[in-house]
């Protein structure tokens, strides 16, 4: 307990040091900032004059002749321009330079001729007697010096020094969140101080330069210094270590938040290991149900993420889908033993069809019923190919089956339907599973057919696309609204589907069990235009090698 006291001890005084000190960084980048931007602002107000021919050869004029001469050119180049308003240098800088909120005063002059201008931007915080160079306005003040020079020989011919007030720099350091502790000075090569923002520690005098120093003089400094390279001021904070925290109001805390620590330390394990002992009890105990035979027991689901969590639902999703395994093996079993009873019975009505209608042939052949016999026999070669227990037929097997089925319809129908077949050669001897076609043809004849009309006309074009095979059968019957075509669409891909849709949903079901599910049936139609069925199979070109 001892030690970690120590340790906490240790620890939150040096995060206190460390706070402070980041602190002091980020505050001492808004200085170097503020120094640069005074910089900057003042030689980008030169630069501009450079910019426009006519204010640098005005500035040039003043600074080379005295104010009377300059007073002579600049009403001669008035009076020689076209404009109403006059343009010089000196508006110029009123303009540019009272932008700035810091600026006190700017002085142009000619070292050289003693020429000189001068301007008030502050007057509350200049007398005119500081604007000589004297020690008193130097320190008053944040001076900025631009050189001027000739734009044509570029020989030096003037300086622009510009005077700010500090106030901007407290600015800087007035915006932290608490009072600040220390100090913060500016201060030159030479070591001399331009401006400090707090307590001054004339024991502390830091070398020139960048770095953080721990110094010891009559006391226990942290030293911050930092040089602006475009100023070439060096920026410092200085803060003394007792002032950084008080130790004597951190000895209880430190002890109750040691001691809540500790407790914290014993109570999350205990609680955190009963409550994990509670879950591993209730994994094993619903294993034990599940064993004794009851599929329906499941792990309650915990919202904390760890290895019991895991556990836990991968026992529950393997129940679940265990549980849907049986399910669907169960209804499988019942589905097989439905179709194969259907099976036996629509074998066992072909054969009684097929043998009695050959004897009805038979008889109207011998009492001379052509037309009848003709019919007989194509729906005798209909249920012929039903009897056909092979798992895939050719194309050309299916067209046949097709063929009659339609010449069959016809015979009821005589010149009211035109029926156009399209077969690729490369698909004639291709493989499909049987009946196919002839339910999808059966869909249009029983439901689209027109009866008052000798113009139905029915397509069906099969051939090899995107290395598919692709099956169209289009007709221009009575055609299906939109609202009732989707429902078509819910049906076919439902075994439990009405007489309507059957042929449609047992073609689209068969496709599907034996290819997969990106094979199948869809349609397309509207109302009074006609019905397309588009049927997407694979090729298959040898039974033998197929599955």
């Amino acid at each position: 307990m001892a030690l970690l006291f120590l340790f906490v001890w240790s620890y939150y005084s040096e995060l206190i040091i460390q706070r402070e000190l980041y602190q002091r960084e980020n505050i001492i980048k808004e200085v170097k900032s503020e120094l640069a931007y005074k910089h900057e602002f003042t030689k980008q107000g030169v630069r501009q004059l450079y910019f426009e021919e006519d204010l640098i050869e005005d500035l040039v004029f003043a600074l080379q002749h005295d104010y009377q001469d300059y007073l002579e050119y600049r009403l001669n180049k008035f009076a020689e321009s076209d404009s109403f308003v006059p343009y010089n240098f000196d508006l110029f800088i009123k303009n540019y330079y009272s932008r700035n909120p810091d600026i006190v005063a700017l002085q142009i002059q000619n070292e050289v001729l003693n020429t000189q201008y001068q301007y008030l931007f502050d007057h509350s915080s200049w007398y005119i007697s500081e604007m000589n160079d004297d020690v008193d306005a130097k320190e008053r003040f944040y001076t900025v010096k631009v050189s001027i020079n000739d734009p044509v020989s570029l020989e030096r011919i003037g300086t622009m020094t510009a005077y700010y007030s500090y106030q901007g720099f407290d600015r800087v350091l007035s915006r932290v969140d608490e009072p600040l502790k220390g100090s913060v000075t500016l201060s030159n090569k030479e070591g001399k101080n331009y401006y400090t923002y707090g307590e001054k520690y004339k024991e502390i005098s830091p070398e020139f330069g960048s770095g953080n120093k721990e110094l010891k003089s009559g006391g226990t400094y942290f030293v911050n210094s930092s040089v602006e390279p475009m100023s070439e001021v060096m920026v410092t904070s200085i803060l003394p270590r007792n002032e950084v925290k008080n130790l004597r109001g951190y000895g209880f805390r430190v002890v109750l938040m040691t001691s809540g620590l500790a407790f914290i330390a014993i109570a999350i394990p205990y609680f955190s290991l009963r409550s994990y002992s509670k879950r591993v009890d209730e994994i094993i105990g619903k294993m034990k149900e599940v064993q004794n035979g009851d599929m329906k027991a499941r792990i309650s689901n915990v919202k904390v993420c760890d290895d019991l969590s895991i556990i836990a639902h991968t026992f529950n999703e393997t129940l679940d889908t265990l549980d849907d395994y049986l399910n669907k093996m169960y209804f499988s079993k019942l589905k097989q033993k439905e179709a194969e009873l259907a099976h036996l019975q629509a074998q066992i009505n072909p054969h009684f069809l097929y043998n009695t209608l050959e004897a009805i042939r038979m008889k109207s052949m011998a009492e001379g019923g052509q037309t009848s016999a003709k019919m007989i026999v194509q729906l005798s070669k209909i249920f012929r190919h039903s009897l056909n227990k092979a798992e895939m037929v050719t194309i050309r097997e299916e067209i046949n089956h097709a063929f009659e089925y339609i010449e069959l319809f016809k015979n009821r129908f005589p010149n009211q339907l035109i029926c156009r077949f399209e077969v690729g050669k490369k698909v004639e001897n291709c493989y499909v599973i049987p009946f196919i076609l002839q339910p999808l043809i059966e869909n249009f004849l029983m439901h689209g057919f027109k009866r008052d009309r000798d113009d139905n006309k029915l397509f069906i074009k099969i051939e090899e696309e995107r290395q598919q095979l692709s099956i169209i059968i289009e007709d221009n019957g009575i055609g299906i609204d939109s609202r009732k075509v989707k429902e078509i669409e819910k049906k076919i891909n439902n075994l439990d589907s009405d007489s309507e849709s059957i042929g449609l949903s047992n073609v689209n079901q068969r496709i599907v069990l034996k290819h997969g599910e990106n094979y199948g049936v869809k349609i397309e139609s509207e109302y009074g235009c006609g019905t397309l069925i588009k049927v997407k199979l694979p090729i298959i070109k040898e039974v033998q090698s197929y599955g």
